[in-house]
């Protein structure tokens, strides 16, 4: 492993020079300096013009990732100097969590925040713009996603899918739990027969693989894991996971988070919404997208940082490591499903081939630039501060 952060950090903050961030609590809050944006535009509208959106996510209020899309709109308040507004609204306040996707397209609402990997029953792609078993690490994922894999994935969205919707890069979480669970999952036959929630491509994996998969709403983990319905499940990054008590019903924490090793999130919108923008409105909104970003992660891995404390130290949780022979078992059976699941589809293809190559190349220019993470003994974390 290698420490990646203060690449994208440099990247992204590069573009948004003003903005910091603020993290406090366990709760997965993001809390914003009222900072103004200095987009560099030359054109601006007129101070007269009023912009009100209404944009709708896929979460129930209250967790991180609809703290998100709420941190994106108080930026473009902010930074519009009120002249644009977007409202958002919860799952169910205006549509089901995973009805977004044709809301926006017919214009019911003006865009939406969500995971785009709930729409791979419509097309395939749209994973490798929300996680991909066994590859990309967040910080390698956010970087493809800016090169190339935004453009992707709004060829997926217009040309593929014929939808008239324009995607951004709205938020992102480090790696999410590997499983919760009442049995430890280290070697790749501790998992076969087991019974596991999980959705997307892992989900149609494992149970080649001999796994019994089960694919269960989030809100129905918890109970699932209290029952023994599942020997295990998962949901999301830690401090996520932590507000929907996992820990009270499980003995051992997995990691890495091999079903999910990234998170992305889009804010998508309705092209017409779009267009009818002016320039600086459209600057704000994009800028926007980029801080909501990295608020996001840095908010996901310092409170998720004390989460796996607390859950060892305070709940008695186990924290269990995944052995390296099954973490490569797991990717050469990922990779080796995604092959074929892309297999005469020239543009999935395509995809498949960017995403891979440059995550490949990542590594070797990833391993090469940052020291290893050998630590002397006298600076490394005392015992108690350990997850072993």
């Amino acid at each position: 492993m290698r420490k990646r952060n203060s690449l994208i950090l440099i990247s992204l903050l590069a573009v948004l020079a003003f903005a910091f961030v603020l993290v406090t609590g366990c709760g997965g809050t993001i809390e914003i300096d009222d900072g103004n944006d200095n987009s560099g535009n030359d054109v601006a509208a007129p101070a007269d013009v009023q912009v009100e959106w209404t944009i709708a996510t896929s979460w129930p209020a209250g967790i991180l990732l609809h703290d998100a899309p709420e941190a994106f709109a108080k930026h473009v308040r902010d930074m519009s100097g009120g002249r644009m507004i977007v409202n958002v609204e919860p799952a169910g306040a205006i549509v089901g969590g995973l009805e977004v996707l044709d809301a926006a397209n017919t214009g019911v609402i003006d865009g939406f925040h969500s995971w785009s990997g709930y729409w791979m029953g419509t097309n395939d792609a749209q994973n490798f713009f929300a996680s991909i078993p066994m590859a990309f690490d967040t910080q390698s994922h956010i970087m493809w996603m800016y090169a190339e894999g935004l453009d992707y994935q709004n060829r997926i969205y217009q040309e593929a899918m014929g939808m008239n919707l324009k995607a951004f890069l709205c938020g992102a979480t480090h790696p999410e739990v590997g499983a919760h669970s009442n049995v430890p999952l280290i070697e790749v036959e501790d998992w076969i027969g087991t019974s596991f929630r999980v959705p997307g491509w892992m989900a149609q994996i494992l149970t080649e693989m001999g796994v019994a998969v089960q694919v269960l709403a989030g809100g129905d983990v918890y109970p699932a894991l209290e029952t023994g319905q599942i020997d295990a499940g998962e949901f999301s990054s830690p401090i996520v996971n932590y507000v929907l008590g996992f820990h009270e019903v499980t003995d051992y924490f997995t990691g890495p988070g091999f079903h999910q090793p990234t998170c992305l999130f889009e804010l998508t919108v309705n092209l017409d919404s779009w267009n009818a923008l002016p320039p600086d409105l459209q600057a704000i909104v994009e800028t926007a997208t980029y801080r909501t970003t990295m608020e996001m992660w840095t908010t996901d891995v310092v409170e998720g940082k004390w989460v796996l404390r607390e859950w060892q130290q305070t709940h008695g949780m186990t924290p269990v490591y995944m052995s390296d022979e099954a973490q490569l078992e797991f990717r050469r059976q990922a990779w080796s499903f995604i092959d074929n699941a892309v297999a005469g589809d020239p543009l999935n293809q395509e995809i498949w081939d960017s995403a891979r190559n440059f995550y490949l190349e990542f590594i070797e220019y990833d391993e090469f630039m940052n020291p290893h993470r050998i630590i002397p003994e006298e600076y490394q974390l005392p015992a108690d501060r350990r997850l072993r």
